[in-house]
């Protein structure tokens, strides 16, 4: 087995040598030189580049055409295949990048310029030099995940390269939004997983002049148009989910009403309505935010009588069985429950049976 291995190796080097040799000695003989040099999107490892921008292009118009911090240029001029091997089989090719200092580079909002191995790079730099209480004590992100301080939510905000900020001062609450103190201009409102968050409610929503905007809420009503659902929503202090497009129906299920493309139809086991909702969380994706603290909360017990490791699995599950599953309370599901207490077991498949799903 090491013999064929072996002689594999050997054939692949011999192969890759008489390559490069015909990639030179044609460029040679077609003569086809090539005025200016490469431009190239970015530079990689050890000063070669990879992701071509375009050929026959001098410095000054590539650095202005390419018009970032890690575009870098060739002198070399190259034949198309010659190009092909440094590009794939090469390594790279060795280029030049377009900015070696940091002046006049401007990295934009909570960000600064260095120099990192002689090749400017924007880095995260959020200004934490603020003074007040506000900037030191804890604080709730609008990712439902707690912070040691503003400006920890800042540097996170900016290495994820999301948009996130300051939902409430405290640490994240669940169930109730008594302890919950949203700045000024804003009211706590329960999202439909006992989640609060502070928001500004809608003051004027534009009614339509006919009822092609008209969605069902949750609540069992019909509301003109999602702006008129979120605006009540905000005022009775409760997340409405929409259940569906149109007006509501008095014997709606899955069977007759119609969810958007990319929706599934998932039923409430309360009272059998139909509530059509996206499913993003596939429950491969929850793994790596089981046990995560940062998170809120971390252990629930779902409306479904199940405990779950965290919201995304109980939102996976979901999915899985086509069922309303929604927060009951932070934590795992009391012993004294209707339905047996487990984790993420099979008693979902129980209560769908009970209803013929």
């Amino acid at each position: 087995m090491r013999e064929v291995r072996a002689l594999v190796d050997t054939i692949f080097s011999c192969f890759s040598f008489f390559l490069l040799v015909f990639f030179l000695v044609s460029s040679l003989l077609c003569g086809n030189s090539v005025e200016g040099g490469n431009c190239w999107a970015g530079m990689g490892q050890k000063g070669r580049c990879t992701e071509l921008v375009s050929e026959n292009m001098d410095r000054e118009e590539c650095c202005k055409v390419a018009n970032g911090l890690g575009a870098a240029w060739s002198q070399e001029d190259m034949e198309p295949g010659t190009l092909f091997f440094w590009r794939v089989l090469g390594g790279g090719v060795e280029c030049q990048p377009c900015k070696q200092s940091c002046d006049n580079i401007d990295c934009g909002e909570g960000k600064k310029c260095v120099i990192k191995k002689g090749i400017p790079k924007c880095i995260c730099a959020p200004d934490c030099k603020q003074r007040g209480r506000h900037m030191r004590n804890p604080v709730c992100g609008t990712d439902a995940r707690n912070y040691r301080t503003v400006c920890r939510l800042r540097k996170r905000a900016c290495r994820k390269n999301e948009l996130i900020t300051v939902d409430y001062s405290g640490s994240c609450q669940i169930g109730s939004c008594d302890r919950v103190t949203c700045p000024s201009g804003k009211f706590c409102i329960l999202d439909q997983n006992l989640i609060p968050h502070c928001a500004r409610c809608i003051r004027h929503c534009i009614t339509p002049s006919d009822e092609s905007h008209q969605v069902c809420g949750t609540d069992g009503v019909t509301y003109r148009s999602p702006c008129h659902l979120r605006e009540a929503a905000c005022r009775k202090g409760r997340s409405i989910p929409i259940a569906y497009r149109g007006s509501c129906k008095p014997a709606a299920t899955c069977a007759n009403i119609q969810c958007l493309p990319g929706q599934t139809c998932l039923t409430d086991l309360r009272n059998g309505s139909p509530r059509c909702q996206t499913c993003s969380y596939p429950p491969s994706s929850c793994s790596h935010l089981q046990g995560n603290e940062g998170y809120l909360p971390p252990i629930l017990c779902g409306s479904n009588h199940v405990t779950y490791p965290s919201w995304c699995q109980m939102k996976a599950d979901e999915c899985q069985h086509r069922i309303v599953i929604e927060t009951k309370y932070s934590g795992p599901c009391h012993k004294s429950d209707r339905w047996k207490n487990s984790v993420h077991s099979n008693s979902v498949d129980d209560l769908t049976n009970n209803f013929n799903l």
